[in-house]
C-alpha cells in the first residue's frame, strides 16, 4: 500500500466502497418503528425511577426532621 492509496482511503477519495458500506449498513438497520417503542419504555421507566427517588427524598427529610425534633425534646 502506497502513501497516496492510503492518503486517498482517509479522505474518502474510494466513493464506491463508502457507497457500498452505507447501503449495507441501511439494508441490516432495523426499522424506526422498532426503536421508537423501547425509547417510550425507557422514557417510562426513567420517570417512575425519578418519581420513586423523589419520594424516598422527602421520606428522608421527613425521618431526619422527626430525629431531630425528638433530640430536642430529649433535651439535647
Amino acid at each position: 500500500m502506497t502513501k497516496s492509496s492510503r492518503f486517498a482511503e482517509r479522505n474518502g477519495d474510494n466513493r464506491k466502497d463508502d457507497k457500498a458500506m452505507k447501503e449495507k449498513k441501511a439494508a441490516a438497520a432495523p426499522p424506526n418503528k422498532l426503536e421508537k417503542k423501547p425509547s417510550v419504555d425507557i422514557n417510562e421507566s426513567a420517570e417512575a425511577f425519578i418519581q420513586k427517588f423523589r419520594h424516598q427524598l422527602l421520606l428522608q427529610r421527613l425521618e431526619s426532621i422527626e430525629n431531630y425534633e425528638q433530640m430536642l425534646a430529649r433535651g439535647l
